[in-house]
């Protein structure tokens, strides 16, 4: 079976900036759908190989190249190897230790183009017939032609159905997130109904307090009213009393005076009875006139104690 082999020849100088530009734009890497054929692409792009290598031979490599340098680093037990013979060590090395990190420019994946652009154009490959050895200052990548063939098929047949799985699970996670929101929307429902009961409740309350407080304002107003009143009747008996006042002060200096001239009118009695020869009666006004002081007396008491208990 004769196989055409398709030979790109790939310079010190390409390796060195594929190797910083893929650990430098490792943030691309997301794991993402689609996210490492577009960082690929972005890096092939920067070298100018988009057109002589694919994303898949890129993801390729470098994963032979980790291997690789896997191998070197941590031998299996009782397995000698000198990492000298193998002359990218010391450039993976620094990679994997992360000491190539920003050594390169950072790619933009929004400018990659449509697919087209990263399609290797086989007419321009050079085609041999057997493979030559790589040497120092090259690396070859070779590719065959039926066995790139099938191995795309297998590859896309296994991103087709990691993608499907891939999206059953993000299915899933959407019906676990679709059926949690149901919940937490019939519980706030239930918290809704129960607050609008409380605020109807409240409601029904501040309503009760208005009725009540504009109660309190009649009551407040009567209350006033009847203050207003009570201090217009008591200024009125503070009138009254005052002329109470002076009713009883004059009611005792007319006492006092009756009394003294009483006094003097027992002194000249026997005097008087010589006198009225014509048998005259004077007792009897003299005698009405303390019964009249003394009613106008016990009603001034009457009127002052009636006013005291008002």
């Amino acid at each position: 079976m004769c196989l055409n082999v398709y030979v790109h020849q790939v310079s010190n100088e390409e390796f060195v900036r594929f190797v910083k530009l893929r650990v430098t734009n490792d943030s691309l890497f997301t794991g993402k759908r689609n996210s490492s054929t577009l960082a690929y692409r972005a890096i092939l792009k920067e070298l100018g190989l988009q057109r002589e290598i694919s994303a898949s031979q890129a993801r390729r490599k470098w994963e032979n190249l980790k291997m690789k340098y896997k191998e070197m680093k941590n031998p299996p037990p009782g397995v000698s190897v000198n990492p000298t013979n193998w002359p990218w060590f010391s450039l993976m090395d620094d990679a994997m230790e992360g000491r190539l990190a920003g050594s390169e420019v950072t790619v933009d994946t929004s400018s990659v183009g449509d697919d087209s652009e990263y399609r290797p154009n086989s007419t321009t490959r050079r085609r041999s017939k057997r493979a030559r050895e790589p040497n120092r200052s090259e690396i070859e990548l070779f590719v065959e032609e039926d066995d790139m063939m099938s191995e795309e098929m297998g590859r896309d047949r296994a991103d087709l159905d990691r993608d499907r799985d891939e999206m059953e699970h993000e299915r899933a996670i959407l019906e676990s997130d679709k059926a949690a929101i149901e919940y937490e929307r019939m519980v706030l429902e239930r918290e809704k109904m129960v607050l609008d009961r409380e605020r109807a409740g409240v409601e029904r309350e501040l309503a009760a307090l208005d009725r009540d407080r504009a109660s309190l304002e009649r009551e407040k107003a009567a209350v006033e009213r009847d203050r207003a009143s009570v201090e217009y009747i008591r200024a009125q008996l503070e009138k009254e009393r005052a002329i109470l006042d002076r009713e009883r002060a004059k009611l005792e200096r007319e006492r006092a005076v009756f009394e003294q001239q009483r006094g003097m009118e027992k002194a000249e009695q026997p005097a008087n009875l010589n006198d009225n020869s014509e048998g005259t009666d004077t007792s009897i006004p003299l005698a009405m006139e303390p019964a009249s002081l003394e009613r106008r007396q016990k009603f001034l008491n009457l009127f002052e104690k009636l006013i005291e208990n008002f």
